[in-house]
């Protein structure tokens, strides 16, 4: 084992992406090794929705549903109500926030996951929401260390944590996709998006945007907006990072 915990993975498919020339590598994204095109990348997406949207939406449902029914029995279990906040304040928000936290974390991954797959051609369904609870523990570490990183950046002058919530975005689909860690996974998505800041930060404020003008748009733009954005983070990661890699060598 490797004395870095930050070295990249090895892995055959690490070295070897078919001919797909667009398909990045771990380290190729430590290297820098990748471009981030906004405008070449929305368009790929919005071709790719084309037979996808119908997954899209089924996972974002799926979510939805899982989501209000963990609220539900993390309510029951703190005694907090779901109307009233401060039924049960203190201990009880904090654990039923906590309970939320982990037991979401996997639908959030299989939702980023469902626009991975779409983005390398690969088969997927909306149930891939519920696929990744195997890593429950990883996933829910990696989002606690995530908000607290991102919070002391926040505390230290803003500038940090704005650095870190960019740099942290690819932490979700290295745990689930390339089987690391959370710090491993932490770091990873930090160094490699380091490489193009800027350019990662313009994509995601194209991405906010695009969701804001969706709403706007009578809520009938989300029709077409929440694929296609779902599936061009996919397609940024997959320059990124590249295929699936189930069991790396560390």
């Amino acid at each position: 084992m490797s004395s870095d915990i930050y070295s990249a993975p090895k892995s055959e498919l690490a070295g070897d992406q078919g001919d797909n020339p667009k398909m990045g590598s771990i380290p190729g994204a430590l290297a820098g090794d990748y471009q981030v095109a906004i405008g070449d990348t929305l368009n790929e997406a919005w071709a790719k929705t084309k037979g996808n949207k119908g997954t899209v939406w089924l996972g974002v449902l799926l979510y939805f549903v899982a989501s209000i029914a963990i609220a539900i029995v993390a309510s029951l279990i703190s005694g907090q109500s779901l109307t009233d906040p401060e039924t049960n304040p203190g201990i009880g928000s904090i654990v039923s926030d906590l309970i939320v936290l982990v037991a979401s974390a996997p639908l959030a991954a299989g939702m980023i996951m469902i626009g991975v797959k779409i983005a390398r051609d690969e088969t997927v369904s909306g149930t891939e929401v519920f696929a990744h609870f195997d890593k429950i523990l990883p996933l829910a570490l990696g989002m606690i260390l995530m908000y607290l990183l991102i919070g002391i950046g926040f505390i230290l002058l803003v500038l940090p944590g704005i650095y870190l919530m960019i740099g942290y975005l690819m932490m979700m689909p290295l745990i689930v996709d390339k089987n690391m860690g959370p710090w491993q996974a932490l770091e990873t998505s930090r160094k490699a998006i380091t490489k193009h800041w800027f350019p990662v930060f313009g994509f995601f404020i194209v991405i906010a945007l695009l969701y804001i003008a969706g709403f706007l748009a009578l809520l009938i733009g989300l029709i077409w907006a929440i694929p296609t954005l779902s599936i061009a983070y996919g397609i940024l990661y997959r320059n990124m990072f590249g295929g699936h890699e189930a069991n790396p060598e560390i």
